[in-house]
């Protein structure tokens, strides 16, 4: 039975559906729901007043009981149960695991389920561009979208870059002819419980440790990635990264036409291919990207694009196989990589003095984000000195290959700043690297002691790129983002610990 299918259902049988989760999520999906005539159960498993207290959702918790949602909190696993049975499809927000006690519950008395994400494609019914990895990801959809506009191509940009697809006004529209194609970011936790994803494109980045606390192992993780290709067929796209050999272990796994990406001549990836583009950072004018789409090889400078760093061309050549798969022009695309402005929280010039340079890369939460981040910077500023800012709360997986490139360029560091939970952590590893550190207790403080080290050199720059999770101090990194742009505006120093 199909999604739809079950929706239909519910009309008719007058049962509810259970949304578990109140995030972003759930609450677009009740809204989608109840818009549409249905009875809606939200469960959410913290307490009312510990989440009227410290969640950025709060003020939606009377919004959806005015709409008629049936809201209830402190539910989790078997005390769901009692609630369930007159409910006949259960929506999972990303935030919910399969392996958590609510879904447990469901499954143990056959409710069926989907992801908001994969329902809310479904219900869309149009074509849709899916993009996964574990870095990158925000601005590959942000630049697929930028084209699709630029070449006069309705476009839905959605999923995990903020806004639900279940957000789009044209679900369950009977009437809307003209769909926008939908550029859609996809977290492993919202496509783990994808069973139904067909996408027209699938894109996959990229592959590092990532997430392990939720998924267990690099296998598992990578599955759940994998599914945005498994229903795929020679009438769709998969776009790959050649130079990620995780990635292409997965290239085994789909039937869709493969176009490959990476640093590799066109005439080897081919080889493996039907479409293929290559990043050459030796050409006379600048970086470009060389595609060969059918036969026919085009070439793409990326000199006047503001995306910094190879990580970031990676990122364009994705676009690029993407969207001529979609059959947009490489005019519009050589214009939209030309006017393509960086997303906020990546590698964001917060502030420019003479020769002092503050950077805002607080998107970067994992140990690779953040080494791209670091070998991008030094790698347009050579000369200058760096002070790192590293912290947060650490996820499980290994620092060494960022301290391994720390290490080779210690005589350009000036220090590493340690900050958050996991600063002491953080400056352990850097000790035992013989990287100096300092260490501070919260993002404030390690700012202060960030920029009273810029003040000593003449040439320098503050690059905070984490490597960590935010939620130590902030509700996600768009928070620590903005938090360590006022206090760079504004804020007084305050004690650190060497």
């Amino acid at each position: 039975m199909s999604f739809q299918s079950a929706i239909d259902s519910l009309k008719s049988s007058g049962k509810r559906a259970l949304v578990i989760g109140l995030g972003i999520s759930g609450i677009e999906s009740s809204k989608f729901l109840v818009r549409h005539g249905l009875k809606v159960l939200l469960v959410e498993k913290q307490p009312e007043a510990a989440f009227m207290s410290k969640s950025k959702f709060a003020p939606f918790a009377a919004e959806l009981r005015e709409i008629g949602v049936d809201l209830r909190f402190g539910v989790d696993g078997e005390a769901a149960a009692p609630l369930l049975s007159d409910v006949g499809l259960a929506i999972l927000s990303p935030g919910v695991p399969l392996e958590s006690a609510v879904v447990g519950t469901i499954t143990r008395l056959k409710v069926p389920y989907v992801s908001e994400l994969e329902l809310g494609i479904e219900l869309h019914g149009g074509k849709s561009i899916v993009v996964t990895g574990s870095n990158g990801k925000s601005t590959t959809v942000s630049l697929i979208d930028h084209i699709m506009r630029v070449a006069g191509v309705k476009s839905y940009l959605c999923g995990n870059v903020g806004t639900p697809v279940i957000s789009s006004s044209e679900l369950g529209s009977e009437t809307a002819s003209n769909r926008s194609v939908l550029v859609v970011e996809a977290s492993s936790y919202q496509l783990e419980a994808c069973t139904v994803l067909k996408p027209a494109v699938s894109v996959i980045l990229n592959l590092s440790e990532n997430h392990l606390e939720r998924h267990g192992s690099m296998e598992r993780y990578g599955a759940a990635k994998a599914r945005c290709l498994r229903l795929q067929d020679s009438s769709d796209t998969a776009v790959l990264n050649a130079d990620d050999s995780a990635v292409m272990g997965m290239a085994r796994s789909t039937r869709a036409s493969l176009s490959l990406f990476g640093r590799k001549p066109l005439e080897e990836l081919l080889k493996n291919a039907r479409n293929a583009a290559s990043i050459d950072e030796s050409g006379s004018t600048g970086p470009v990207v060389r595609a060969s789409i059918d036969g026919a090889v085009e070439v793409y400078p990326t000199s006047r694009s503001a995306l910094l760093g190879a990580h970031n061309r990676a990122n364009v050549a994705a676009a690029v196989l993407a969207v001529r798969a979609m059959g947009v022009t490489p005019a519009a695309i050589q214009e939209a990589i030309d006017t393509f402005a960086p997303l906020e929280h990546r590698l964001e010039v917060v502030s420019r003095d003479g020769g002092r340079i503050i950077i805002n890369d607080s998107k970067s939460t994992t140990v690779a984000a953040s080494l791209a981040a670091f070998s991008t910077i030094r790698g347009h500023f050579p000369e200058h000195k760096l002070v790192l800012m590293l912290g947060g709360l650490s996820k499980a997986g290994s620092w060494e290959p960022l301290l391994k490139a720390v290490v080779a360029e210690k005589k350009a560091i000036e220090p590493v700043v340690c900050f958050g939970k996991d600063g002491p952590l953080l400056a352990g590893h850097c000790r035992a690297s013989g990287v100096p550190c300092v260490v501070a207790p919260t993002l404030r403080a390690g700012t202060m002691a960030a920029l009273e080290a810029l003040q000593a050199v003449e040439r320098g720059i503050v690059l905070l790129t984490p490597g960590c999770a935010s939620f130590d101090e902030f509700t996600d990194f768009e928070h620590r983002g903005a938090q360590f742009k006022s206090y760079v505006a504004g804020a007084r120093p305050v004690p650190l610990s060497a």
